[in-house]
């Protein structure tokens, strides 16, 4: 028996009206979904590279071009002289040794008869964490950080350094604004005969007027 020709379907059609590939497939939700995603996410991408394609660079061309360092930069680590009596400010205490983290700090004292000093001293600055911990302990503001970080090299070796170097840094580059009489006083909480005047003058203020 013949089929009635209102009984065939077409090899487009679909229930939902969507379109039917060639192989009687339509495309997936998901997909059309994701595409719709992946486009969106283009066009934000693009829309940021336009905003900001004539705004002034962020960067500058290192080391042709140098900026200016915050005066509390955590830069590599240096010796210092008295700028009075020209001598080593470093007495040989260790404190800076027996404070530091990774233990990267060795120091040998010289006991002599008006003050100690440091025979030896040694930083291993490739496993140096910056932490800043020896500039605070320090008693005579011998340690301190300098406002540089450039000491790349291709030898580890050229990273352990002794006293001489430390010096030479010391005065090669500009040092930062911690030292560790700073730091302390910065930590130390407030002196008793300011805290009484303070407590003082409150009291007055509190007293009610005859």
């Amino acid at each position: 028996m013949r089929r009635s020709s209102f009984c065939s379907r077409p090899d487009s059609w679909s229930p939902r009206g969507a379109p039917v590939g060639s192989n009687g497939a339509r495309p997936a939700p998901g997909f059309l979904r994701e595409t719709a995603q992946l486009i969106g996410a283009v066009g934000r991408a693009m829309a940021i590279t336009l905003r900001n394609l004539f705004r002034r660079p962020v960067t500058v061309r290192y080391p042709d071009v140098q900026r200016a360092y915050p005066n509390r930069f955590r830069g590599i680590l240096a010796l210092t002289y008295d700028p009075e009596t020209g001598e080593e400010n470093c007495i040989g205490c260790r404190l800076c040794e027996y404070i530091c983290p990774p233990q990267v700090i060795k120091v040998e004292m010289l006991k002599a008869e008006k003050r100690n000093y440091a025979k030896t001293f040694t930083l291993e600055l490739y496993s140096c964490e910056f932490c800043e911990l020896c500039v605070q302990v320090c008693p005579t503001d011998a340690i301190i950080m300098l406002k540089s970080f450039d000491l790349a090299t291709a030898d580890r070796r050229d990273l352990l350094l002794d006293k001489d170097r430390l010096h030479a840094l010391g005065l090669q580059f500009e040092p930062s604004w911690a030292t560790g009489n700073r730091l302390r006083d910065m930590q130390a909480p407030p002196k008793p005969a300011r805290a009484e005047a303070k407590v003082e003058a409150k009291g007055e203020t509190k007293e009610p007027a005859e």
